[in-house]
């Protein structure tokens, strides 16, 4: 059996399942220019993983 491999690149609705969160709230957020990071490849929006993480990573309380 192949092994499962991640994509690096996800959709719309991937990086909203990856966050937890609703694809209006990832659109807002990138209308308002708050979310993660984003590009468009061939006029297809998408979100890499690593981008995602650091997003994580802003509002991920640790502690002191």
């Amino acid at each position: 059996m192949p092994p499962v491999v991640s994509p690096v690149y996800l959709s719309e609705k991937q990086a909203a399942a990856y966050l937890a969160v609703s694809m209006s709230t990832v659109r807002r957020w990138r209308r308002a220019r708050t979310g993660p990071n984003h590009f468009r490849f061939g006029g297809v929006l998408r979100y890499s993983r690593s981008d995602l993480d650091r997003f994580i990573g802003k509002f991920t309380n640790t502690a002191a």
